[in-house]
């Protein structure tokens, strides 16, 4: 299985596309910082610029990368049926479980990659934008356990992506699919059955990064705890959906 995952992370390393998703996840946290930072206090935002949760909130942004980390698992996975790479894939190590749970686990160190480096890029932002604007930087309150739900929650979609990508398998349909939802789906779910929306991974998501009045769901929220276990149970059952589809489907 080493071997299995260390083939993975070599495929992922040989190309651009996981740099570029990681410029485009850091662009998305900028954007997500700049928003709560600067429009802090101003009519109609959620905080106030002297609100003691605002340095929590900008650091919570580390998490607006996860539909980048869901694409890059879509793409690991649904590359192999498109450039008929699965046939010798598959070929090579008989077992297909085998070549998934690979994938998984490095698409797992992948994601935790790219939720390290948001942290540590929103925390630096949300630093600086705060002592541009003249506020203060409040390091009190569950600033670790924010870190970690940030990192929980990039972490889970990348193998969210790849049972999507085994799932649906046409790399096209799967991104497309999967952006539609991320943007405007999920949204719609959201504003027409506001009680919905804490069971979508977006409101498990803000459940575990507490966002509370500031998360785009209405109603609500589930628990953190309660958040974060229906998020792990989404990637669970897709993927063990997924394994299954795998083993039984022809690789043509």
């Amino acid at each position: 299985m080493k071997a299995l995952v260390q083939a993975e992370l070599l495929k992922l390393r040989t190309v651009r596309l996981p740099a570029t998703l990681l410029l485009v996840t850091l662009a998305l946290v900028a954007l997500s910082v700049c928003a709560t930072v600067l429009t802090a206090g101003r009519t109609g935002a959620p905080l106030g610029a002297h609100d003691p949760d605002l340095f929590r909130v900008a650091l919570s942004s580390a998490s607006a990368g996860t539909t980048m980390l869901l694409v890059l698992g879509i793409l690991v996975l649904t590359q192999e049926f498109r450039f008929g790479t699965a046939t010798p894939s598959f070929l090579v190590t008989p077992r297909r479980e085998r070549v998934l749970v690979a994938k998984l686990l490095a698409i797992t160190l992948v994601g935790a990659l790219f939720a390290a480096v948001s942290v540590l890029f929103a925390a630096a932002l949300s630093v600086g934008l705060l002592r541009l604007r003249g506020l203060d930087v409040v390091l009190e309150g569950p600033l670790t356990r924010t870190v970690l739900a940030d990192l929980l929650v990039v972490v889970l979609y990348g193998p969210i992506g790849i049972a999507v990508g085994a799932l649906v398998r046409n790399q096209v349909a799967a991104v497309v699919g999967a952006l539609a939802y991320s943007f405007v789906v999920e949204n719609l779910l959201v504003a027409l059955l506001p009680d919905v929306g804490r069971w979508l991974p977006g409101g498990a998501s803000a459940a575990v990064l507490q966002l509370g009045d500031v998360a785009t769901t209405r109603g609500e929220l589930l628990p953190p705890l309660g958040g974060a276990l229906l998020l792990v149970a989404y990637a669970v059952v897709l993927s063990l959906v997924a394994a299954r589809l795998t083993l039984r489907r022809d690789l043509a």
